[in-house]
């Protein structure tokens, strides 16, 4: 397969139609679809290198030894938070005022490297993305292109059946180029913590990906039942399409910056400045440049172009092409709970990332698949979806509360960001939109003595109002960006996450899952009073590497970067097509959202070239 793959001579001083930036998610998918066309000549760049064949990539859980290795990780780095703790998503396992931020480095970007998650969002936290100035970038539209990107088949064995495999069949893709499934192996305190939560009234959904969220379920993931082994956009959109003589797909290729001339009134691209093999070169670009290159480096990269901020770009030397201040704003991040955890009795058999390295274990895992069963791995299944009502008593206090906040600020707030809260607080004021995710854990990110079975019930924020910035710190492209995420800047955010600790505390602390359960090891049973709930909190939170919001779809007036098109504002032919375009994050994890979002900027490039 690597032989398929360009040289830096197909590339390096020749023309292009179209030349991608970043071969993750967006870049595979919208590389592909262009290429179709045979007409049309495409370029793809990815820093890292294809990982074709690579067990780390193709095993489900092999992220768990790809996080932190250079060669499959950004490794990128926040700054010092003032406010938080990160506690366990470190190296080391250690506290850290800063946090790791994971990214997908290779063909397939995250789809290569995340959880394997695939959750949709709820339909009204998409129509509100049209709400902020943006017709056409609605749940309608977002659910048919994202449909368009999967195959779903069902899984034919899994370990706990009891644990239901609920979808309707009218929700999910059938003729897309990445398979996704059930994940076969889960821990199986799965379906304790679902019959814990119905006993206090939350229900268990049959479909969680139509669009309507709220409740408990099995997530399916991106894994391909045949085989057992994780579907990334490299592998469904990429090598099959390797063959086609109008596409050219370099890895180990670092994008310096876009070049760019003055037309008139606006800027266009011209083409790409990279480095490969140590040596710095150019592709041009006949009609376009797209970055795909994620919300921390497609903003580095217009920055590094001379396309944001004047006082930003001119301190560091860079020619001001576009005054565009919108550049690398607008930053969100799920924040996550890490430490919920509990000791589970040994005698009901739960799989554990742990306990799933055991012989026996193995052995009954084997005899249940048989003997084509391919890897066996564990991945993390069972989803809750809360909307702030369900989980706290405190909603309406908490929402007047932030209602009162927005109002007292609203002259301060940058362009736009007013109108985004308005969206946030109309979700939060809704009872049928989730807040809040829940995760079940089986894992262990830093295992230590012998296996035991420990399961974390993670809360996570689903709409966090604290806003950061990610900006370029350098002209020097390897130079990381400063990545300044502000987390729980915004008191909302804080509350909601203690709020949440509170309610699993509650739901497991008698019931089935008590039943199943020895102990809650953390917080334990010294952090009793709300006042200590909160200060564990902020000293054990993770980011889950969600981050969006950066090159915001939005009118430029109101802090957009780029239009409904997804042209940046001042360029002729300039796009940016990732997460970095969400303009408000939705509570989900967010690899299917970025699928989706790719499938509809191919939609709109084709029709705009009528290709």
């Amino acid at each position: 397969m690597e032989q398929k793959l360009a040289k830096v001579t197909d590339v390096a001083q020749k023309s292009f139609d179209f030349v991608v930036v970043g071969g993750g998610v967006s870049g595979c998918t919208i590389a592909s679809r262009l290429s179709e066309n045979p007409n049309v000549s495409v370029a793809l760049l990815e820093a890292g290198n294809s990982h074709f064949d690579d067990p780390l990539v193709s095993v489900p859980d092999g992220w768990m030894q790809q996080v932190f290795d250079p060669e499959y990780d950004w490794v990128f780095r926040t700054t010092t938070q003032e406010k938080v703790v990160n506690n366990i998503t470190t190296p080391s396992g250690g506290p850290d005022k800063s946090f790791f931020w994971s990214r997908g480095k290779g063909l397939g970007g995250s789809s290569a490297l995340n959880f394997l998650f695939w959750t949709r969002p709820q339909r009204e936290e998409i129509d509100a993305v049209e709400a902020l100035g943006n017709p056409g970038w609605n749940w309608e539209r977002y659910f048919a292109a994202a449909k368009r990107a999967e195959t779903f088949l069902p899984s034919p064995a899994n370990n706990f059946p009891e644990f239901r495999e609920l979808y309707n069949k009218d929700s999910v893709g059938h003729s897309g180029p990445v398979p996704i499934s059930f994940c076969r192996t889960v821990s199986g305190a799965e379906l304790y913590f679902q019959k814990a939560l119905e006993a206090h009234g939350v229900k268990t959904i049959d479909d969680g990906l139509g669009g309507s969220l709220t409740g408990t379920f099995k997530a399916a993931a991106n894994i391909d039942p045949r085989t057992g082994t994780r579907s990334t956009a490299a592998t469904g959109y990429i090598v099959p399409a390797l063959d086609r003589p109008n596409l050219k797909v370099l890895t180990a290729a670092y994008v310096n910056r876009v070049l760019t001339k003055k037309e008139d009134d606006d800027v266009v691209a011209t083409g790409v400045e990279f480095e490969h093999g140590g040596n710095v070169h150019v592709v041009h670009a006949a009609k376009e440049v797209i970055l795909c290159a994620s919300t921390v480096k497609s903003p580095h990269i217009l920055e590094l172009s001379g396309i944001g901020n004047r006082n930003v770009l001119e301190p560091l030397g860079i020619p001001v092409q576009v005054d565009l201040p919108s550049v690398g704003e607008n930053l969100q991040d799920h924040l996550i709970f890490t430490s919920c955890v509990f000791k589970m009795k040994e005698e009901h058999g739960f799989v554990t990332s742990e306990t799933i390295t055991l012989p026996e274990v193995q052995t009954k895992l084997r005899s249940i698949y048989g003997e084509a069963a391919g890897p066996l791995s564990l991945a993390c299944t069972g989803v809750t979806f809360l909307p702030l009502h369900t989980f706290s008593d405190r909603a309406d206090e908490l929402i007047e509360k932030v209602e009162k906040r927005i109002e007292q600020n609203a002259d301060k707030l940058p362009p736009g960001l007013k109108e985004q809260y308005e969206q946030q607080l109309k979700l939060l004021k809704d009872k049928n939109v989730p807040d809040l995710e829940i995760v079940v854990f089986p894992v262990n990110v830093h295992p230590a003595g012998p296996p035991k079975p420990h399961i974390g019930l993670l809360p996570s924020i689903g709409h966090p109002f604290s806003r950061g910035t990610i900006h370029a710190s350098s002209s020097d492209p390897k130079v990381q960006p400063t990545i300044e995420p502000n987390y729980l800047a915004e008191e909302i955010d804080i509350d909601i996450l203690v709020e949440s600790a509170k309610f699993i505390r509650k739901v497991t602390q008698d019931g089935p899952w008590k039943d199943v359960s020895e102990a809650e090891l953390i917080p334990g049973a010294n952090v009793t009073t709300d006042e200590q709930l909160h200060e564990f909190v902020k000293t054990n939170v993770s980011t889950t590497w969600h981050s969006s919001g950066t090159c915001s779809l939005a009118p430029k007036e109101k802090g957009g970067v780029v239009d409904t098109h997804l042209k940046v504002y001042g360029t002729k032919n300039i796009r940016v097509a990732d997460l970095s375009i969400l303009p408000l994050l939705t509570v989900v994890h967010t690899q299917a959202t970025t699928y989706g979002i790719a499938e509809q900027a191919a939609d709109i490039i084709k029709a705009d070239h009528g290709i």
